[in-house]
């Protein structure tokens, strides 16, 4: 499996998403499993994918499951208030990435980002978050079990 060690991790649109109403985030899990999760104030999706990189800089994502609902209100992660059935997808993309230094905003500090040319989640910059994440970190681990 051709997985860049370097995508391992957290990634969150937040900083990048000011004055903006919802944001993304991408969990990457070394084992080539993932999650891309959308939310805003009424609404939660989460697509679990299959990645791997067969070239330098390009990612390929295998969409597996979404799950769609409403958010809990808690601070925190993002969690399932309700959420409807899931529904079993097998869709291929491959999107051109670079990962360094980015300004949320001009003046602010750069922050160590991915940088995606085509976006991922409707976002084309995440910050670096946690490197070392869990499976359980993913807002569908209990309702989709991995493999």
């Amino acid at each position: 499996m051709d997985l860049d060690d370097l995508l391992v991790g957290h990634w969150s649109s937040l900083p990048f998403s000011y004055g903006v109403m919802e944001a993304s985030e991408l969990g990457f899990l070394s084992d080539g499993w993932g999650w891309s999760s959308w939310f805003n104030v009424g609404a939660l999706c989460v697509t679990r994918f299959r990645w791997r990189c067969p070239k330098p800089e390009i990612l390929e994502l295998r969409t597996q499951w979404t799950v769609q609902g409403t958010p809990t209100r808690a601070i925190g992660p993002a969690t399932f208030a309700s959420m409807e059935p899931a529904e079993r997808l097998d869709e291929v993309t491959r999107h051109h990435y670079a990962i360094g230094p980015a300004a949320p905003m001009p003046g602010a500090e750069a922050l160590t980002a991915v940088s995606f040319k085509e976006p991922v989640e409707f976002c084309e910059h995440y910050a670096r978050g946690p490197v070392q994440i869990r499976r359980e970190e993913d807002p569908t681990h209990l309702v989709l079990p991995y493999p």
